[in-house]
């Protein structure tokens, strides 16, 4: 899959949602090895997509993004009346799905993954946000080269999880847009496989293995290093044991990245 570069205003936005800075061990570690995506050690089936189905608007109606700036309700349906879902508060997100009802709007809830309803009395109108433009049940990756590198699991505009990484040296990690392409949850990695690899290796019982480049890039568990958040890789992202295994529990093939100092 090729790559394109991730736009300006995608960094920028989804650096807002980055949490409080990590603390930073400064021992150096060898580099990180990379294997070619081409590798065929067992492979976990793939996770299907997320399947999500659209409430049926009317013909040319267009989804619009709206912001609440009151604290609201969120209902199951356009006339309940007694059991909301939830209360939410201002500046939350949500995507117009459908056309007012009553004195409500069918809504996407990106931090949920969900469908709800929402009084038209406390949202208002707001431009797409970025990760939208990529994100198809609010999932994604925000990968940070500069130091410390590391890695934010999102979920629409808020941050589930955050964890330091070491990405690849001489910038071999590429900033871009990516998608995770398949996933290996025991690999062996071979130097062999990888035409520039700086050095030989041959490493087994690589776990959580989740390749988002055709280059052989990958997020992965790295049991070899210790220089968490400085580059030492070949241009995967090497996570510690818990980091990695956290992400192959959340994330799946499609869930996309976006790579950026």
């Amino acid at each position: 899959m090729t790559s394109t570069a991730i736009t300006r205003r995608g960094f920028l936005r989804s650096a807002v949602a980055v949490g409080a800075a990590l603390a930073l061990p400064l021992v150096p570690a060898l580099p990180t090895p990379r294997v070619a995506a081409s590798e065929t050690d067992d492979e976990k089936p793939a996770a299907p997509e997320t399947q999500v189905i659209r409430p049926a608007g009317p013909p040319g109606f267009e989804t619009q993004w709206v912001q609440t700036f009151l604290q609201t309700k969120l209902w199951p349906s356009a006339d309940e009346m007694a059991q909301p879902i939830e209360t939410v508060g201002p500046e939350r997100f949500f995507r117009v799905d459908g056309p007012q009802e009553g004195y409500r709007v069918p809504v996407w809830d990106a931090r949920e993954n969900r469908w709800v309803y929402i009084g038209v009395e406390a949202i208002g109108p707001v431009g797409t946000p970025a990760w939208a433009d990529y994100s198809e049940d609010g999932r994604w990756i925000d990968v940070h080269l500069s130091i410390p590198q590391h890695l934010v699991a999102m979920q629409g505009d808020i941050t589930v999880f955050q964890d330091l990484v070491t990405a690849g040296v001489e910038r071999k990690t590429k900033p871009g847009f990516y998608r995770i392409l398949r996933r290996v949850e025991n690999e062996t990695m071979d130097s062999r496989t990888v035409p520039d690899a700086t050095h030989p290796y041959l490493l087994k019982n690589v776990m959580y293995t989740q390749y988002f480049s055709g280059d052989g890039s990958a997020i992965h568990q790295n049991w070899w290093a210790s220089s968490w958040g400085y580059p030492a890789s070949q241009g995967c992202l090497g996570m510690r044991t818990g980091g990695a295994k956290y992400m192959w529990d959340w994330a799946g093939v499609g869930t996309p990245l976006a790579i950026h100092y």
